[in-house]
């Protein structure tokens, strides 16, 4: 069987590109890097163990779980797994059938009694109260708390300069932190698939150049040169490199944390991962993982383009998964701390959809 590049499985098998580096990340499978090709490809015993985990996946058990049945070839451990997944289902199942025999009640009631307002008195009857109570809410995915810090975030400062808008981030001594407030395009972070930092990027060379140049000469003189300064990434080390001077520049982990929000779970190392659902593209996220921060400022984080329609952006801070990878936000706002690849064919033939770019800047006021 000829070996499949990361973007042929990704589309054979329904799983996103990050899925699969995050299956790798556990052990769960491995890939080869051919010597002329700079993707992961897969064999057939990869295929083969990717197939295996999608099958337990279908059936609700957790990728914890799967790494013992699959790595393990003691039968009683796989036994006690399943055990508990159909423990697990059975109260799920009582559950269910006890909502939804209360939700038959309400509708009845309300048939049947025209005297029953619309405010629900019926809510407060002792007999569905009894029967409520041994219910629990379910699980947010994404954090509904609001804080005052959320309504002071919701009043952003957005200013015009040049041919766009932007977000003003802070002021301080006559100058502004700037970012624009929507992508000015998507592209690749670098134009090749190799190990990479800010410093020797072609991001960077992009912004500090040609884009820097549509400005006219006295926009040019009101950006001003900055120190920009970095830490490896927070959650595996990944180097960050040197630190560099630029008119132009993206933001990095932290930067986006203190202007958007801090749950503190990027200090604290909550963690989330996506996980693979039957019929639903993209998949739901799982707390407990080590792919990306899904907190309350999700909506804070999220970019469009100029069709209202969502898009991912990049970060200069490291990726997770290597130095060939580094940050970004994404679609729902959430901080990947794993990362993206600086460059992938499949962005660059449309098959993808590449990163969106938001410049930040020191301006004068």
């Amino acid at each position: 069987m000829e070996l499949q590049p990361i973007n042929q499985v990704s589309k054979t098998y329904g799983i996103s590109t990050r899925m699969l580096y995050y299956y790798e990340q556990l052990g769960l499978i491995s890939s080869l890097r051919k010597a002329d090709y700079a993707y992961r490809v897969y064999d057939e015993t990869a295929l083969r163990r990717l197939q295996q985990i999608i099958i337990l996946r279908k059936l609700r058990i957790s990728m914890k779980h799967i790494g013992v049945i699959l790595n393990n070839s003691q039968a009683s451990e796989t036994m006690d797994i399943l055990m508990q997944s159909i423990r697990e289902l059975d109260g799920e199942i009582k559950t269910l059938s006890t909502i939804r025999d209360v939700l038959i009640r309400l509708a009845n009631e309300l048939e049947q009694n025209e005297n029953i307002r619309m405010n629900f008195d019926l809510l407060t009857d002792s007999s569905v109260l009894s029967i409520v109570e041994t219910l629990s809410l379910s699980k947010n995915l994404i954090k509904e708390t609001t804080t005052m810090e959320d309504y002071k975030n919701a009043e952003v400062k957005i200013i015009p300069f040049g041919k766009y808008q932007w977000r003003v981030l802070e002021e301080k001594d006559g100058k502004a932190l700037v970012l624009s407030e929507n992508i000015i395009e998507q592209r690749s972070y670098h134009n090749d698939l190799v190990d990479i930092t800010w410093e020797h990027c072609q991001m960077r060379q992009y912004l500090n150049g040609s884009f820097y140049e549509t400005f006219t000469l006295e926009e040019r003189s009101r950006i001003l040169e900055t120190q920009i300064n970095d830490r490896d990434n927070p959650w595996t080390g990944t180097k960050c490199g040197n630190p560099t001077v630029d008119k132009v520049f993206l933001l990095s982990y932290d930067e986006v944390i203190k202007y958007f929000g801090d749950s503190g779970d990027l200090r604290n190392r909550v963690g989330w991962d996506w996980t693979d659902v039957e019929g639903l593209d993209g998949g739901v996220a799982v707390k407990g993982g080590d792919m990306f921060v899904n907190d309350q400022y999700n909506n804070a984080r999220r970019v469009f383009k100029a069709d209202s329609s969502m898009a991912w952006w990049w970060l200069r801070s490291p990726g997770g998964q290597g130095q060939h990878t580094t940050g970004s936000i994404g679609f729902i706002g959430e901080v990947f701390l794993c990362g993206d690849d600086v460059w992938m064919y499949s962005r660059e033939h449309g098959e993808d959809e590449n990163g969106g770019v938001r410049p930040a800047m020191w301006v004068k006021l």
